[in-house]
């Protein structure tokens, strides 16, 4: 594949990397703190070096091509056997350095980033932890594929395990089911009782949804979204607005739900079961240092999270207690 006379270096490798993330030369050069123009010699060196071209120039954002895709995966393998190597030696030489990349589930992420990232700095200062938000399960198969050593993700409790890939269950997450306190939804409700309305969910990608849509439609009912909003509270504001149900962490409902002109509601003969689990890989010079600290710090914060008080004035509909906020929003 090589036309052969250049030198591969990693710097070409990281710019390729960067570009195809950031979709943009220029977005790339200021991530890289470098000029356009030197970053544009980077991928040529190496397109020069590889015999081919590596993106599609005409396309907004850049796209990689099928070679790119290629160069583009053993380019991330490169980097990261990079990175192990000089963790490594660190590791020898005492003192553990080097990046860790750890992916955070949307609703977890304000509550545990910044417990772990305290607790990894007090622990080992020579760390950099490189950190990620997002859905539960992209960010499991940026574990599989290496793109990430470790993430804290929700998972329902039968979910399998990727293969080659250590996992740790945190705690519990509870669900709740939220309606308009204009609506009928309240106490117990049949899955019949669903159809036809409009939810207000996150996005595709949402382990609520997912578990949502795979109820409904067992049932032959449709899932169908009023509004897609990925902020909870937003999702609260525009459920107390009479818009539809949506689901939210127990822990994220308002002390006053009457106030806030919410409701819960379950579903006759359904259980909304998510767990926080830990998720990372079993190789690397920093994940069998970092990953039990990581956990310990994990489980004792989630453990924490202590019920809000109820209501003083309770809703029509007795709610549900919500439980202490958790990290980043992250689902």
């Amino acid at each position: 594949m090589a036309n052969g006379g250049g030198t591969m270096e990693l710097q070409h490798l990281r710019a390729l990397v960067v570009v195809a993330e950031a979709g943009s030369v220029t977005e790339a050069a200021r991530r890289l703190l470098l000029t356009q123009p030197a970053v544009t010699r980077q991928i040529r060196a190496l397109e020069e070096e590889l015999g081919g071209t590596l993106f599609d120039r005409t396309t907004k954002p850049i796209a990689p091509t099928s070679l790119g895709r290629i160069a583009l995966e053993q380019a991330r393998r490169i980097l990261q056997m990079a990175e192990d190597l000089r963790a490594r030696i660190s590791s020898d030489a005492g003192t553990l350095r080097g990046e860790l990349r750890l992916g955070v589930g949307w609703s977890l992420a304000r509550e545990v980033i910044p417990a772990v990232a305290l607790e990894l700095r007090r622990k080992y200062p020579g760390v950099q932890l490189r950190l990620g938000v997002g859905w539960s399960g992209a960010l499991t198969r940026d574990v599989e594929e290496g793109l990430l050593d470790a993430a804290v993700v929700l998972r329902p409790p039968d979910a399998r395990i990727p293969a080659g890939l250590a996992a740790r269950r945190l705690a519990a997450e509870r669900v709740a089911l939220v309606s308009p306190t204009t609506t009928a939804l309240r106490g117990t409700v049949s899955l019949e009782a669903l159809r036809g309305l409009g939810w207000v969910l996150n996005p595709e990608g949402c382990g609520y949804r997912a578990r949502l849509k795979r109820i409904l439609e067992g049932a032959g009912i449709p899932l169908t979204v009023a509004v897609e909003a990925p902020d909870t509270d937003l999702q609260l504001q525009l459920i107390g607005e009479g818009i539809g149900p949506g689901i939210v962490p127990t822990r994220a409902l308002p002390p006053d739900l009457e106030a806030a002109r919410l409701q819960t509601f379950r579903i006759a003969g359904v259980t909304f079961a998510l767990e926080a689990w830990l998720l990372h890989r079993q190789t690397g010079p920093l994940v069998p240092a970092a990953m039990p600290l990581t956990e310990r710090t994990l489980s004792a914060l989630l453990a924490r999270r202590a019920p809000r008080p109820r209501p003083t004035r309770p809703p029509a509909p007795p709610g549900r207690r919500a439980r202490g906020s958790s990290a980043p929003r992250a689902r």
